[in-house]
Parts: C-alpha cells; sequence; structure tokens
C-alpha cells in the first residue's frame, strides 16, 4: 500500500492535503501493545492477536491483548464502584469532559479518519462520514445535558460492536450511556479494534473518570457472552453484523435486561415510478456498495416491478461500470475491500452459487496494488427466487440483489419480508405510494428519495435510551 496521491489531473483540495498527511502518519505510526482498559489500568495477559488491515495483510496494527479467564467480571465489578460516584455527577460536569473530548476529536478528525481507512478499508469519504456521525452523536448528547435532560441511569451498560460502524456506533452508543450517567464495558470491533482505541486515549485526556468506561478486546466472544450472564450489567447494546449476535438476541427476552440492538440488515430498496431512472441507479449504486456493502445502512435488495426493471437495469448496469475498486486511500476510489478473507471466500462462494443470476462482478481483483487485501468486484443478481437467501437475508458483503415483482403490491410485501435491518426505502414521484409506504412499512424508519445512508450510522445512539425514565 502506498501514500494516497491524485490522479486523474484532479487539483488537490485542503482538506485532501490534510487526510493524506494525517494517513501518513498513521501508516508509519509505531505498532505498539494494545492492552485492555479496566478501571484505567492497562490489563495484558500475555496471549496477543495481532491485527492485519484489510488493504494490505502487510500492515499491521499492532498486538492486541486477548482478555484473560475472569476479566469481564473484574470489569463489571470496576464498572458499577464507578457508576456509585458518575450517575450522580451533575450532567453539565460530565457534558463538559465529552465537550472537551469533542474539540479533541475535531482537531483530530482526519487521523481518525485515516485509521479508519487502513484498518477498516473504508474509502477516505466513509471513513470522514464516519467520524462525523459520531461527532453529531456528541454534539447532540452534551447539549441535552446543558438543556436539564432528566432520567434515572440503567447501570452499567456492556456495547458489542462489529466492523459493520467500526467507530461511530461502538462510542457513540458508549458516549450516550454515558452522558446519561452509565458506565460502560465496550467491546471494540476485532477486525479494526483501533479507531476505538484512539478515541478511548482522547476520552481519559479530556478527564474521564477511570472505570466509566472500558475496553475490552474480544476475538473470540467469550467475554460478550460472560456479561450478559453478569448480573452486575444492566443493558446491552448489540452493533452490527456477526456470529457473537445469534447468542446476544437470546439477551432480548430477559425482561430484567436493558436490550438496545442495532443489527445490519439489508435496508432494501423499492424502484416504482421514479423522476429519473438515471438517477435512482446512482442511489442505488451509492447505497448498495460503500464501505463494500459492509456498512450499516448499505442496501442489499432493491425491488422494482416487471414494467420497470428493464428501463433499472439499463441504467444500474451503466453506474455500476463507473465503480473504482482499489486502495481506499486512493481520491476516486469508490469501493475498498471487504474487512477479512472470510468475508472474501464467502462472496466468492456466494457468488459460484448463484452464477445463473449473475449479471454485474463477482471476482477478486488482482493487481500489484490489491493482490495483498481483499478485494472484489461488487456482485449484482437479478431475477433469483423470491425465497432466495440473497433475497431474504443480508450477508453484509458488496452483494445487491434485483427482485423483480408482479406489481407495487407485491413490491411492498417483499420489502416487508426481509431482514431489514435499519430501515425501509423507496424513490418514486408516485406521493400516494410514498405515504403509504410511510404507512405500512414493518419498519421504524422508510427513507425517501435519498440514498439509505441518510439513516446514518449509529442511528439508535440517544441518551434517551439509556435511562429508566424521562
Amino acid at each position: 500500500m502506498t501514500s494516497p496521491k491524485m490522479t486523474g489531473g484532479t487539483s488537490e483540495s485542503g482538506e485532501d492535503r490534510k487526510f493524506e498527511a494525517a494517513f501518513n502518519s498513521i501508516l508509519h505510526v509505531d505498532k505498539r501493545d494494545y492492552p485492555c482498559y479496566v478501571g484505567g489500568l492497562k490489563v495484558a495477559s500475555g496471549n496477543e492477536y495481532v491485527v492485519k488491515s484489510p488493504v494490505d495483510e502487510s500492515i499491521q496494527f499492532g498486538r492486541f491483548q486477548e482478555p484473560e479467564d475472569g476479566l469481564a467480571g473484574r470489569a463489571a465489578d470496576v464498572a458499577a464502584d464507578a457508576l456509585r460516584k458518575w450517575s450522580v455527577t451533575d450532567p453539565v460536569k460530565r457534558a463538559e469532559i465529552f465537550e472537551a473530548a469533542l474539540d479533541s476529536i475535531i482537531t483530530q478528525r482526519y487521523r481518525i479518519a485515516a485509521a479508519i481507512t487502513v484498518s477498516a478499508g473504508m474509502t477516505r469519504d466513509d471513513s470522514m462520514y464516519e467520524v462525523e456521525r459520531l461527532m453529531d452523536v456528541i454534539e447532540d448528547g452534551t447539549r441535552k445535558m446543558r438543556e436539564g435532560f432528566k432520567g434515572t441511569p440503567i447501570g452499567v451498560w456492556a456495547v458489542i460492536s462489529e466492523y459493520n460502524s467500526p467507530l461511530a456506533a461502538p462510542l457513540g452508543h458508549a458516549v450516550s450511556a454515558m452522558l446519561a450517567g452509565n458506565t460502560v464495558i465496550l467491546i471494540p470491533p476485532k477486525e479494526c479494534p483501533f479507531p476505538v482505541y484512539m478515541v478511548y486515549d482522547i476520552f481519559v485526556t479530556a478527564g474521564l473518570p477511570d472505570g466509566v468506561l472500558n475496553v475490552i478486546f474480544d476475538r473470540n466472544g467469550k467475554v460478550a457472552n460472560s456479561l450478559m450472564d453478569d448480573e452486575k450489567v444492566k443493558g446491552i447494546v448489540a452493533t452490527g453484523r456477526g456470529d457473537r449476535f445469534e447468542d446476544v438476541m437470546f439477551a432480548a427476552v430477559d425482561e430484567e435486561l436493558r436490550f438496545i440492538g442495532e443489527f445490519k440488515g439489508m435496508n432494501p430498496m423499492i424502484i416504482y415510478k421514479p423522476s429519473s431512472m438515471q438517477a435512482a441507479a446512482d442511489i442505488v449504486i451509492s447505497s448498495a456498495f460503500g464501505y463494500g456493502g459492509q456498512r450499516m445502512d448499505s442496501c442489499s435488495k432493491v425491488i422494482v416491478t416487471m414494467g420497470e426493471q428493464k428501463n433499472l437495469m439499463d441504467h444500474l448496469l451503466v453506474a455500476a461500470k463507473r465503480i473504482i475498486v482499489g486502495d481506499p486511500a486512493e481520491k476516486g476510489t469508490t469501493v475498498g475491500p471487504v474487512i477479512s478473507k472470510e468475508n472474501m471466500d464467502g462472496f466468492l462462494n456466494i457468488v459460484k452459487d448463484a452464477k445463473d443470476n449473475l449479471v454485474f462482478g463477482g471476482k477478486r481483483i488482482m493487481n500489484e496494488e490489491t493482490s495483498s487485501g481483499y478485494y472484489v468486484m461488487p456482485a449484482i443478481f437479478v431475477g433469483l427466487p423470491d425465497d432466495h437467501r440473497l433475497n431474504e437475508m443480508d450477508h453484509s458483503l458488496p452483494i445487491l440483489s434485483v427482485q423483480i415483482v408482479e406489481d407495487i403490491e407485491n413490491a411492498f410485501e417483499a420489502a416487508n419480508d426481509c431482514e431489514f435491518g435499519a430501515g425501509i426505502g423507496i424513490l418514486s414521484k408516485d406521493e400516494r405510494i410514498v405515504e403509504r409506504l410511510l404507512a405500512e412499512a414493518n419498519s421504524d424508519v422508510v427513507y425517501v428519495n435519498g440514498p439509505s445512508s441518510v439513516i446514518g450510522t449509529a442511528s439508535k445512539a440517544a441518551v434517551e435510551g439509556f435511562v429508566r425514565s424521562l
């Protein structure tokens, strides 16, 4: 992986220069040991795990300490002890700490974004969006504290996160919980924990008391399972998509345990008489393949009627040909790598199994720039059976299924009958149909005539969710 450079004669902006300077700094940062943090203390087990970049396997971020047995219980004890003082701290005092942290995040936002690009494979635009979303959550939460926010903290929260949002979701929820007077045990994404560690240091420097936020690297899910069974943990946040969440889902049925789930889903989109089919196709590509289809709000399924499917596909394939897969630090790259070799292999296996319906992409990208990373050309499938897994379940991969239905009635049914995730969308100039979807969608969020990214990362990260009553 080389330092980013300008391509195609495009002039270099001030924003570009700041990102590139930060990127070079991150790329050459000392690859040190990263411990777990419990009660402000560094905890090392001696059992190290080297985290590599999906951009290039030769890039290592350091050695992250896997937790020793019993650390989850110790963290819960420490967080419960810190809760006694933190929960009665003046909300304005709590806000002041995070306002100071926000100032530092704003100052270091290019450096944090560069860390996300290298560690998670997000393009520079997606990485900046991820940082800005966290900034929005902190700003909104601190404003509410100063406006006289009322509510009783729940207690100790465990925040369990995956790579779908390497920064905004885990820290957005953690900040919201802490502003509300709770303490937190945070499990960062195991594939890309580095950005969380960076911002943890910022919080500590801003004056966050020991034990209010504890960070444990948990590659195998043992800590997450222990925390779900710990009586001192009163709330669970699960955000992203991963195997560990199959167990987390059962936590939601415990009436004594508060649960917030923000799971990566299909975020399906209906295309019905849009104002411009060309614009609709561009929105679909942007929604489906930002961050390689792995973003929390990425769209994995588009639904179109038989009468409009040819027009959509003609424009969609033209838009797809403008996708540029490559080094995410390069200006102009639209899709970087998927997060891991396992995900890349899973993508190629899915393409192989459904190849009869593949109309675009679906191959590994191998050249001098990409051969050491996990790069694939996004895949578009058309006309799969309605009950095919790619029409029902999201795989957190750069895969888009175009589902063809007979009429708008069937389109509504297809949108509601899948693992829709954060929201359901529609691109249409027919106001009557839009209003109907708003009324009938089995989703709290409906995005209209825009990309699925308007849902936002960490959309549920708000202090109101972390108190007993308002």
